[in-house]
């Protein structure tokens, strides 16, 4: 019997610890993981359209500032308006002033003391920047859980009324709702690329694989703008640089589809799975720990007889 009671208390033990860091460990993937997912499928795309030290701007350049300033900085705020939808009156009046100071501050921040001390600046950096951009608006206007692991969601401000709430699951439907391309584009209405860089107009929103590929592919045209400037100079280190270097478009097989209710789905199981967990695992413990007392207490009192 005396070592029955030991077995019981070190599997009680063992069984409601390894319950309370299963409970805990369920609660890391959420929507944060397929963002992470997706991103890095941009990533793989975008060390394809620019190459880290290919397109790198010439800072004796005449046209270095007037891209920076104007083409670079407009496809930030491109970037986040074309997130928009603007067929939807509140959401429009909601971010689209908010979307615009948050760009030119970003842009502000980051890439005006490295202008001002004339720099070569690489468009791959300014490419991994715009991911940390998208991330950034993502966290700031969206929901912190759309790029965060589920545990950090859980602990944040509101998290846990955002993991159940109806509206951020619509708001995650529409993010991962995909269109055929072409159909997505004939909804966008913009300017550019050029000299004065891509302005967005009108934008049905984000469907997020149809808004990054629309986007990669300005990225594509704009490097392909840049070279070809027949009135004014490469504005590129290299001289040499020809449009048939220029890579294809990217298409939206290219990218990984996020399933964001799935995400949800995981944060909401793994969040009930941890509060049974801040039950179970101390009750366990408890019982556990009190036999394995009890055990030592009678092999003491045997110890003692003999």
């Amino acid at each position: 019997m005396k070592f029955g009671l030991k077995r019981q208390a070190i599997t009680l033990i063992l069984v409601s610890s390894l319950y309370g860091v299963s409970a805990v460990a369920s609660t890391v993937p959420g929507m944060g993981i397929e963002s992470i997912r997706f991103i890095n499928s941009v990533k793989n795309q975008l060390e394809i359209i620019m190459p880290k030290d290919k397109y790198v701007l010439d800072p004796n350049s005449p046209l270095y500032k007037p891209i920076m300033e104007n083409v670079i900085r407009t496809s930030y705020l491109a970037d986040a308006l074309s997130t928009i939808d603007y067929s939807n009156s509140k959401e429009l009046e909601m971010f689209k002033s908010d979307y615009t100071d948050f760009s030119n501050e970003w842009f502000d921040k980051k890439w005006e003391p490295i202008i001002a001390q004339g720099k070569p600046i690489d468009f791959y950096d300014i490419a991994m920047d715009m991911i940390e951009f998208d991330k950034a608006i993502a966290a700031e206007f969206q929901s912190f859980g759309y790029v965060n692991t589920g545990t950090q969601w859980i602990f944040h401000k509101n998290g846990i009324n955002e993991i159940f709430s109806s509206e951020l699951k619509q708001n995650a439907i529409k993010q991962q709702s995909i269109w055929e391309q072409d159909e997505y584009e004939s909804f966008i209405e913009s300017s550019g690329p050029g000299l004065t860089g891509i302005k967005v107009k009108s934008s049905p929103g984000t469907k997020l694989v149809n808004n990054k590929v629309w986007f990669l592919n300005q990225q594509i045209d704009s490097i392909k703008y840049a070279i070809n400037i027949q009135s004014l100079q490469n504005p590129f280190v290299n001289k040499n640089l020809s449009i048939d270097e220029v890579t294809d478009y990217v298409t939206i097989d290219d990218l990984y589809h996020p399933n964001f209710t799935r995400g949800i789905i995981m944060a909401q199981v793994s969040f009930i799975f941890m509060i049974s967990a801040a039950l179970i695992t101390p009750t366990g413990l408890g019982i556990g720990i009190w036999k394995y007392k009890k055990y030592e207490k009678l092999n003491s009192e045997e110890s003692v007889g003999e």
